[in-house]
């Protein structure tokens, strides 16, 4: 696709930008209001910390499940409806999530939930890709960007919603139906690109070649991020002896600093370029977690988890972007192929990390982790290679 000269047609892409930075901006915001309710499901529910463990493996499986489905959806109808669908499904099933009462019914909607944030993830990146091509300039940095600030609104507003009584899914609800008007809204501004089953190979497809490496690329990065979820504050309170609120502020470090500049990442790629930007990315995702595991002192570990999300801002949208321009694939079964695989590493990382730090201690399952980011900058040069 060749930018857009026409001044008419390039305000429709201008349109098209913010309608599916929107979307963007409200699946993080689910994801995020989902995150601050797991304690209020889980004790509503009577489940100990093992069954909860389960029920957030389901619905990672359930994601992992569905992306190769929303690739071929995607190629053969277009992005667009398979992301308005799938964003509509994704308002429902959040909501369902927070309401449901009884076990099964809960591991049900579990892996509804991720099955519609799989396909909806797939198909706006594909859609926002387009975009990208479209405008010419690089773009995916800043629809990131709006995910995680979508993220951090999205607890916040749980957070909110739960301290005013509302935690019992009626906050959930309203939030559900909010999201669903404002996909409504727009909806008819997101970008419309024919089907591209008849140019190119529209469904998901087993990763070799330069999709395997983006796909390993990808899961080293999800690796990092899902460890900081689940081990972060374990870290801080182990080698700093911070207090559990306290050790809570290292991972906000790492999200913040990972939001704000996943909105300068497109600027940063025009100057420097996606190669030199996933070496510094791989590099500085190296030296923050050796910072964070290595240092006793709390200041300096939750700036090395300030670090992390800094340099990883922007290394999931570079390998999204080159997923979507791969030869012979349509943008959606590109970005199904090497998500599922990347995506993987939020599945494989927390028990692998277990099971090390179960025989050594936390610090060295993470020390060891941190060589991902060697092997990211190391590999740097593919993304170029798909541009």
């Amino acid at each position: 696709m060749k930018p857009v000269d026409n001044m008419q047609a390039a305000q429709g892409v201008n349109a098209a930008r913010w309608a599916i930075s929107a979307i963007f901006l409200l699946n993080g915001a689910g994801i995020g209001l989902w995150a601050a309710h797991v304690p209020v499901v889980q004790a509503r529910a009577g489940i100990d910390t093992g069954v909860l463990g389960f029920l957030l493996l389901t619905i990672a499986g359930g994601a992992i499940a569905a992306m190769p489905l929303s690739g071929w959806l995607s190629g053969r109808w277009g992005t667009r409806p398979v992301a308005l669908g799938s964003a509509w499904l994704f308002a429902l099933t959040s909501a369902l999530l927070m309401n449901v009462d009884g076990v099964t019914a809960l591991f049900v909607a579990a892996f509804a939930f991720g099955a519609s944030n799989g396909v909806l993830d797939v198909s706006m990146n594909a859609n926002a890709a387009e975009v990208e091509a479209a405008r010419g300039v690089p773009t995916m940095s800043s629809f990131h960007g709006f995910f995680s600030l979508g993220g951090l609104l999205g607890a916040a507003l749980g957070g909110l919603v739960i301290g005013a009584g509302w935690g019992d899914g009626r906050g959930a609800l309203a939030a559900g139906v909010i999201i669903a008007l404002a996909v409504a809204l727009a909806a008819r501004f997101v970008f419309r690109v024919p089907p591209q089953g008849a140019a190119g190979h529209s469904h998901f497809a087993l990763p070799r070649g330069p999709a395997l490496f983006l796909g390993l690329l990808g899961l080293l990065c999800f690796a990092v991020e899902g460890a900081l979820v689940d081990w972060s504050a374990l870290l801080l309170t182990e080698r700093t002896r911070a207090e559990p609120a306290s050790a809570a502020l290292g991972y906000s470090a790492f999200s913040v600093a990972m939001a704000a500049c996943r909105f300068a990442g497109d600027r940063l790629v025009l100057r420097f370029g996606a190669s030199r930007l996933m070496v510094f990315g791989g590099l500085g995702m190296f030296g923050g977690l050796l910072l964070a595991v290595l240092s006793t002192n709390f200041a300096l570990s939750a700036l090395g988890f300030a670090l992390i999300g800094v340099s990883a801002a922007n290394v999931v949208p570079l390998i999204f972007a080159a997923a979507a321009r791969m030869p012979g694939m349509s943008a959606g079964g590109g970005l199904a192929t090497v998500a599922t695989l990347g995506y993987a590493g939020l599945l494989m990382a927390p028990p692998l990390l277990g099971s090390i730090a179960a025989h050594t201690n936390i610090a060295v399952a993470l020390g060891l982790l941190s060589l991902s980011g060697l092997v990211i900058a190391a590999n740097a040069g593919i993304v170029k290679r798909m541009g």
